[in-house]
């Protein structure tokens, strides 16, 4: 069972109900999600201390996991640094060794890319999987356990 690290905006109505719902949809899929919203949330009058512990057990669990699911609708900046942090450990990784060894998964959802339906080049690029729509998740399983991801093809801002 592959452990993903689900990386979210839960602000507001709109995205706790898609954070739900597809956090749902992965483990009904069979996987193990690991969400910082249900294992670590820190208020934002924390102690410093707190904040530290709550960053520390973040990083952790991103470097612990086999797969980094971000949902990039709302342009969350955390979650954003969380699929970077990982993507960086995949680099890193990459240099310091030579080769490819245990390498995260970034996959970034996406269901509104808003008015221009463009969707930023960065994350385009770093991406293993980008999907965007809800019934695509259907098909992670598999998409992963062969190697193959849906790249992003559409345009880029």
């Amino acid at each position: 069972m592959k452990k993903i690290y689900f990386a979210s905006p839960w602000f507001n109505a709109e995205q706790a109900e898609r954070e739900d719902r597809v956090k749902n949809k992965l483990r009904e899929l069979g996987f193990n999600v690991w969400s910082p919203k249900e294992s670590c949330i820190c208020p934002p009058d924390a102690s410093n201390e707190l904040r530290k512990k709550t960053f520390n057990d973040n990083c952790e669990s991103i470097k612990a996991s086999d797969i980094i699911f971000a949902v990039t609708d709302g342009k969350d900046m955390g979650t954003i640094w969380e699929a970077g942090y990982a993507n960086g450990i995949n680099e890193v990784s990459k240099n310091l060794f030579g080769r490819i060894g245990k390498q995260i998964i970034v996959i970034y959802y996406c269901e509104t890319l808003g008015s221009n339906g463009q969707f930023n080049l960065m994350l385009a690029n770093s991406g293993d999987i980008i999907i965007t729509d809800f019934e695509t998740l259907n098909e992670l399983p598999t998409l992963i356990e062969k190697g193959k991801g849906l790249g992003y093809a559409g345009k880029i801002e």
